[in-house]
């Protein structure tokens, strides 16, 4: 091994094949590397297995956990010669450490590191003797030298020292444990990973066994960037990427510098990793210079540290040919509305680069509408800086656009008019990843693509014939109607969707093709048919449905029975009361669900008949109208049906109980929650309890929520019924559910209690939302805290912004509660934790009140510098006048530049604007 390193290194796959196998393995082995690639592992080390050491190689392939062999276990991996001369062994001793290599998250093989401590042990063994004298001088001595001596664990034996009984040997002890920092371990391994590795995935594993040894190699690290080896700078320089720690930070400034460009490209992969906003101006400096190699991983940086302060530095970048598409991209991802008219310029040129601008357009859009719901701003501002030749662009690129691109063309095509436009976005309707885009977009043209929508409804694609009528029926143009009623009888698979559209538009001229249709022979066909006579409300459909009414087709009369009903001619009483006696058991089912709402007519006996006689859906759908008439007479029949042979009918009949609330039924319904053998009626009865409620009803539901085989969506609705039940027994089985190992009980006990609230809710809800493992969980309970909307539930949104896996969801609850809860929101701003107060600033902003305003005016006195850019920020997002002052006051005061930078955009803005 040159250079005296000691550290060997070894690479497996997931099967331990061995991979990579470096010189000095060669050397103690005699095999090389092409020899051993490929080859197992056990095979190699047959007595790997009788060892007892391969259960480590195997854990690290399960859990992905660093594993260290022990000494004591095995201490040698490969049996070899010790280097040099050792008093005290026979073989080499090694240190084995075993670090997982991963590949996209995934543990695809094993690094394996092999250390060569025999002198060090040789060394920990002279020492100890010595550390164990009787002779106060040769303690003291042996522990002075262990603040520098390489030996094995040296702050075990100082740390042992700290309890000499001489007062010298402890201070020395003190002094040598203060020095102790393990670099020099560090200082090996990337110096053997220079030599023998260039996979990251190795860099990163071994870089885990050091952390895993809790050895501090960052300053290690820093070290290595000031070495004449410009490798292991290099390395040195991916290293610290990877580490977090913003003690790198300016160590990686001055290695912007470097004279090796290499470096210098890792030294701006490593801040953006780190976001390391000291270093913005130099790498906004960098991507400004033109170098091409550098420019790049400059704005990537830039991106990732996420300063939206320094987009307008971006905009010339545009102007490079080489780097106009990093330019763009870095804009989409940082720029507001004020890069738009700079990226949508773009499509204007000649030689326009489409899918670039349009892609950061579509980033620009996306962003806006999650974060405000203005993405068609970002799209109107856009457009007013489009040309005509801009937009034969956008149309010229369409043939070559990928799905995302595709996307942002038809959103900006959308907004502009033009013949050409049209005919592009009707022909966009074949194109699935877009078809709903380009459907909202040729609803907002309106009537004048009405024409060519017409065209493609002759497409051989159904498709496209499929979005064209839905497209004409939220038009509404009358134009479509002859074009649609011929696609109507001639296209059986569009019939539905036809009949919709013509149910939009509501011409009358329909109504004989549509009246054709009810006694088509698909249930499906004749609703939707049924549905769009209704909506036409035509003259003659009175004496139609009269003659219809007693047709000789059942599927005609029963077409007609649901017009008669939903128009509710008096006309028709008597021929929809003999309906209900029809010999066909779907009229008379459909005539029985209808007669509820008609007037002065003797319904209740005729449903009191059909309970007792019908067929079970007739018997079905008799009890459920039962549960539509505000009568006392009809519970006695209700009450029977509870015992009726039909699952159907026990289930209607106790929604109908239910929906009336007969408190009397309560004891009934007890027995059905347990001994009904229909899920469905156990369902239907626990809803009803919950309906019903009183302590009673808790007493019956409760047992159900800590009945372990009680199935999924029986607890769903148990949960949910104690949540509409306010009386105070419902609440600790609730709370109880929120401890429960099921993540789908914790789910629907958290939707329950946002409905219930009730004392010690909120804090429950924020234990369940900050700490469940359960995703699923997490988010139910923060849409119940929003739900319950108090001051403790606001408070406990707010505190829960201070996680980062909750965040975004926290803002968007917050956000949702309106200007109502504004003064409750503003208290966030009083916060102790600066992630917290940006937060509220972000809900604020989205907002959009003028006292939201007033708080973000505010908040820009806030002592955090993160704070205030947010403030500064949203106010330059929502242009408000009142901010102008202070604005100017920060441009030149601010301690931060990128505060300042922020503070000199909105006083410019609102100065231009005049807002």
């Amino acid at each position: 091994m040159s250079d005296g390193t000691l550290i060997s290194i070894f690479t497996t796959d997931a099967a331990l094949l061995v991979q990579s196998w470096d010189d000095w393995l060669t050397e103690i082995t005699g095999l090389s590397e092409p020899e051993v690639r490929g080859i197992s592992l056990t095979k190699l080390i047959p007595e790997l297995e009788s060892n007892g050491i391969l259960p480590y190689f195997e854990r690290v392939l399960k859990n992905g956990d660093i594993e260290t062999i022990p000494h004591a276990v095995q201490p040698y991996l490969f049996k070899c010669q010790p280097a040099g001369f050792s008093p005290h062994f026979e073989s080499m001793q090694q240190r084995i450490a075993i670090a997982p290599l991963r590949e996209n998250d995934a543990i695809v093989g094993l690094v394996v590191t092999i250390e060569d401590v025999t002198d060090r042990l040789n060394l920990t063994r002279d020492i100890a003797l010595k550390l164990a004298s009787t002779d106060e001088t040769v303690r003291l001595r042996a522990t002075e030298a262990l603040s520098t001596a390489q030996v094995l664990e040296p702050e075990a034996m100082l740390v042992k020292m700290l309890g000499d009984s001489s007062w010298r040997v402890r201070r020395a002890a003190v002094d040598a444990l203060a020095k102790h920092t393990g670099s020099s371990l560090a200082m090996s391994l990337l110096r053997s990973l220079r030599e023998q590795h260039r996979n990251p995935s190795v860099l990163n594993g071994v870089l885990q066994v050091l952390s895993h040894s809790k050895v501090d190699i960052i300053p290690a690290l820093i070290d290595c960037l000031n070495s004449e080896d410009k490798d292991l700078r290099i390395y040195a320089g991916l290293a610290l990427g990877e580490q977090q720690d913003s003690r790198c930070i300016p160590a990686l400034i001055r290695s912007l510098e470097d004279e090796d460009i290499n470096v210098r490209y890792h030294a701006i992969d490593a801040l953006g990793k780190m976001r390391a906003s000291g270093a913005i101006e130099k790498l906004l400096a960098i991507a400004e210079s033109g170098d091409f190699f550098l420019a790049f991983p400059a704005l990537d940086a830039l991106t990732r540290i996420g300063d939206p302060t320094i987009a307008q530095r971006l905009i010339p970048l545009l102007e490079d040919e080489l780097l106009c598409t990093a330019g763009a991209d870095a804009l989409g991802q940082l720029g507001d509305s004020s890069v738009v008219p700079s990226l949508a310029v773009l499509l204007n040129r000649t030689d326009a680069p489409v899918m670039v601008a349009a892609g950061a357009l579509a980033t620009l859009y996306d962003r806006y509408e999650s974060t405000y719901g203005e993405g068609n701003y970002i799209i109107e501002l856009a457009t007013e800086s489009i040309d005509d030749r801009g937009m034969e662009n956008l149309v010229n690129g369409v043939a070559t656009a990928g799905s995302d691109e595709l996307k942002a063309i038809v959103l900006l095509l959308g907004k502009m008019e033009g013949t050409l436009v049209e005919r592009t976005l009707t022909q966009l309707l074949g194109q699935q990843t877009v078809r709903s885009s380009v459907v909202e977009s040729l609803v907002r043209h309106g009537r004048q693509v009405t024409e060519l929508l017409i065209e493609q409804l002759n497409s051989d694609d159904i498709e496209i014939r499929r979005a064209a009528a839905i497209a004409l029926g939220r038009i509404g143009d009358p134009r479509s109607v002859s074009a649609l009623t011929r696609l109507l009888t001639a296209d059986p698979e569009l019939m539905v969707i036809v009949a919709g559209a013509l149910a939009q538009i509501g011409d009358r001229r329909a109504f004989d093709t549509l009246l054709d249709l009810i006694g088509h022979p698909d249930a499906a066909v004749r609703l939707a048919v049924v549905a769009a006579l209704n909506s036409l409300g035509h003259p003659d459909m009175l004496i139609r449905t009269i003659d219809l009414l007693q047709d000789q087709n059942p599927h005609i009369r029963e077409s007609a029975v649901k017009i008669a009903g939903y128009f509710a001619f008096n006309e028709c009483v008597t021929l929809l009361l003999d309906r209900c006696r029809d010999p066909d058991e779907n009229v008379r089912r459909a005539a029985i669900e209808l007669i509820p709402y008609l007037e002065n007519a003797p319904v209740l006996p005729t449903l009191i008949a059909a309970l007792e006689k019908e067929t079970p859906k007739v018997r079905a759908a008799a009890a459920r109208a039962l549960g539509q008439m505000e009568s006392v007479l009809a519970y006695p029949y209700l009450l029977s049906a509870l015992k009726d042979e039909d699952a159907w009918v026990r289930y209607y009949a106790t929604r109908a109980i239910g929906w009336n609330g007969y408190p009397e039924a309560i004891e009934v319904l007890a027995k059905a929650a347990v001994s009904d053998p229909a899920h469905q009626v156990q369902i239907a009865t626990v809803e009803a309890l919950g309906r019903i409620g009183g302590p009673r009803a808790v007493t019956i539901l409760a047992p159900i929520v800590e009945n372990i085989n009680a199935s999924s969506d029986l607890v769903r609705v148990t949960l949910t019924a104690l949540g509409e039940i306010g009386h105070p027994n419902s609440l600790p089985p609730l709370l109880s559910a929120t401890r429960s190992l099921d993540p789908y009980r914790r789910i629907h006990a958290a939707r329950a209690l946002g409905k219930r609230g009730g004392t010690g809710v909120e804090s429950a809800l924020q234990e369940l939302a900050n700490k469940d493992p359960e995703v699923g969980v997490v988010f139910s309970a923060i849409e119940a805290l929003a739900q319950l909307a108090t001051p403790d539930a606001i408070a406990a949104l707010l505190e829960l912004t201070a996680n980062p896996t909750r965040n975004e969801a926290c803002i968007v609850a917050l956000a949702n509660l309106g200007e109502e809860q504004i003064e409750a929101i503003g208290r966030g701003l009083t916060h102790s934790h600066a992630k917290v107060k940006r937060a509220v600033v972000e809900v604020l902003m989205r907002l959009k009140h003028p006292r939201a305003s007033e708080l973000l005016i505010a908040a820009l006195d806030d002592r955090d510098t993160s704070v205030r850019l947010a403030a500064v920020n949203a106010l330059n997002h929502l242009g408000n006048r009142y901010a102008e002052r202070k604005m100017a006051i920060l441009a030149h005061t601010d301690p931060d530049p990128a505060v300042r930078r922020a503070a000199q955009k909105g006083a410019k803005t609102i100065a231009d604007f005049g807002f």
